[in-house]
């Protein structure tokens, strides 16, 4: 059985746009801000912030990967 994530995966880069690593950092300290910022909302934006951070390390791996294959070709 062939494996059908690279063609799902050029499916979805073409209809949403995929974010980077960097991007989500960036989403991920501006989150963190606003958590420090809010006493109300604030477990709730730190813990958003948190899984920004996940999403970023991973999309960074997905990215390294990726490279990686482009070298090799």
């Amino acid at each position: 059985m062939e494996n059908s994530a690279p063609a799902n995966s050029s499916l979805i880069r073409e209809r949403l746009k995929v974010l980077t690593s960097a991007e989500c950092l960036k989403i991920a300290e501006r989150k963190m801000g606003e958590a420090i910022g809010d006493r109300r909302h604030g477990k709730g934006l730190k813990a958003t912030a948190q899984a920004w951070l996940l999403l970023a390390e991973r999309i960074a791996q997905t990215e390294a990967i990726e490279a990686l294959k482009a070298k090799g070709k």
